[in-house]
């Protein structure tokens, strides 16, 4: 057969999978990433140019390889040249030459001419032409073809098949290959050392940034102190360190107020043993961080509640475990339990649903452990001060010892959602947080005052907030010390409002001041700045409170 009756075929190197392109009976055939443009198409993320080169024939075997621009890389090996040539302008080629685009590492393909196929004769006879030729399995043959090439052409996959020909082929233990993947390993072992070290350089940069920010916004503080540090006001030193704006709103509004946080903020800072507990390495201070996360997460809370909240769990010489004993609201000797230290009449009035009876011991309890009489009674009296009926027979009780011969703890026996961290936070959102009753609205002074101050007013006998419409205590429109002014056991409530507020404002000081950093952020969250806190220690200790 003569040449000129041959057709033109482009094949992929093994190594790219061996597709066959063709026949192009044309004058030429396109490569590159434009689909309606070119004859072969090639993913543009190989670097190839949309209409990249293309194959001219010329008549017999003459062809000519172009690329379509300057700037389109196409390597050439003449025959079997081992080292390709960079074709910068058409060039004549023939069968047996190949050619790779864009690197010589690239899809290569070599030039063919050849017979049409047998089935493309016999279609074009007269006795198969016509729509009768175009069958459902010839349509699948071609487009199967054509996703094996694009398959072959796709970077991954013939980076693959060519390590797999490299393999098979025995080319990959030539020394020449070998050294250069020596070297190519050496060269990703460097970038990665490389690229670990300038993590740590950005790491570090970003670090003395921060450091730097944090120095410049202690300077203006200090100067804005400047010597007068006697007249440095109270409540602007409590909303610098806690973040909590509305604690100076209060106390600009509430000076009888002021003065008791004050009080309580000079009584912790004469009495730091009390907290000692927050700064020790045991599981204590990991149970307020617990907590304190908990109650930060919550969506329920506003802002400034939510900063404030968490003081509630940082009590005066917490013991380990789950209960502890304080004076109540009657300035009686109760128990207290769970991670927020309630009493039962106060988990009840909050909305905890399962609370179980308890009554302080105080003391060596020993026979009381033995007598189940005496233990209804306790628990009787402690039902009475909560406004339920006494116990008319005896139930299941346990005497639970809290420091061994001084403290001890008669409950009854059963679950208390008092332990349980995630149903305390979901009661405590239901009745103190964004939407709940009897406290005044997120933009009020009071926002976050009133809300600790309805936490601690559940423990007053006849407190009602859960399920009722109109409650004794109501703090939506006064302060809470106007609110619970004329109450019995209102005092007390106040002055559990003003320790947990003054809690948050000295023992967050306190840890930076004095403990260690790392371990005091776990333990407390973000930390103030140091200058604020030196001057509140020192107007602390020098005006007496």
């Amino acid at each position: 057969m003569a040449q000129g009756d041959l057709v033109l075929y482009l094949v992929l190197s093994p190594e790219f999978g061996g597709t066959r392109f063709g026949p192009f009976e044309g004058l030429e055939a396109r490569l590159g990433s434009n689909k309606e443009r070119c004859h072969i198409t090639l993913p543009e993320s190989l670097g190839v140019a949309k209409e990249h080169c293309k194959v001219i024939r010329q008549g017999g075997a003459s062809m000519i390889l172009a690329p379509s621009e300057r700037t389109a890389a196409v390597f050439l090996w003449k025959g079997d040249a081992r080292r390709p040539v960079q074709v910068q302008a058409p060039t004549a080629v023939k069968p047996g030459d190949s050619f790779a685009l864009v690197t010589p590492e690239g899809p290569r393909f070599y030039i063919e001419l050849g017979d049409l196929p047998a089935e493309m004769k016999a279609a074009r006879s007269p006795a198969k032409r016509g729509p009768k030729n175009l069958t459902a399995g010839k349509f699948g043959r071609a487009g199967w073809d054509l996703f094996l090439a694009r398959i072959y052409t796709f970077s991954p996959v013939s980076m693959a098949m060519r390590g797999l020909y490299f393999v098979k082929s025995g080319a990959i233990w030539q020394p020449r290959i070998l050294i250069l993947g020596a070297i190519m390993l050496f060269g990703y072992f460097s970038t990665g050392v490389s690229a670990c070290t300038a993590f740590k350089f950005k790491s570090d940069a970003n670090a003395a940034v921060s450091d730097a920010e944090e120095c410049r916004e202690n300077l203006k503080y200090a100067e804005s102190v400047g010597s007068d540090v006697e007249n440095f006001a109270f409540d602007e030193l409590a909303i610098t360190v806690t973040g909590v704006r509305s604690i100076g709103l209060a106390m600009k509004k509430d000076t009888a107020f002021v003065g008791l946080v004050k009080a309580q903020a000079k009584k912790i800072l004469d009495n730091p043993e009390s907290y000692a507990w927050l700064y020790e390495e045991s599981n204590r201070p990991e149970e307020f961080a617990k907590w304190r996360e908990r109650v930060e997460k919550s969506d329920a809370f506003d802002p400034d509640t939510k900063r404030l909240l968490p003081y509630l769990a940082a009590t005066r010489g917490r013991v380990q475990g789950q209960w502890d004993k304080v004076l109540d609201s009657k300035e009686t000797e109760v128990c207290v339990r769970g991670p927020a230290r309630l009493t039962y009449r106060q988990a009840k009035n909050l909305g905890i649903a399962q609370v179980q009876l308890d009554a302080y011991v105080s003391g060596d309890a020993t026979s009381i452990a033995q007598d189940d009489v005496a233990r209804t009674q306790l628990l009787s009296a402690t039902a009475n001060a909560a406004g339920e009926p006494v116990l008319d027979t005896n139930v299941p009780s346990a005497a639970e010892v809290i420091r061994q011969g001084e403290r001890t703890c008669v409950r009854a026996d059963g679950d208390d959602d008092r332990e349980s961290l995630a149903k305390v936070v979901t009661a405590l959102e239901d009745t103190v947080g964004k939407a709940s009753k009897f406290v005044p609205d997120v933009d009020s002074p009071f926002v976050a005052v009133s809300r600790l101050a309805k936490v601690f007013s559940a423990d007053i006998p006849g407190a009602k907030f859960v399920g009722v419409s109109k409650s004794p205590l109501d703090f939506t429109k006064q302060s809470p010390t106007v609110a619970l002014g004329d109450t019995a056991g209102g005092d007390w409530a106040v002055e559990r409002t003003a320790e947990v507020i003054a809690r948050a404002i000295v023992l967050p000081c306190d840890a930076v001041l004095n403990g260690d950093k790392k371990r005091m952020e776990a333990t407390f969250g973000k930390l103030p700045s140091p200058v604020p806190c030196l001057v509140l220690n020192y107007r602390l200790t020098h005006e007496g409170g």
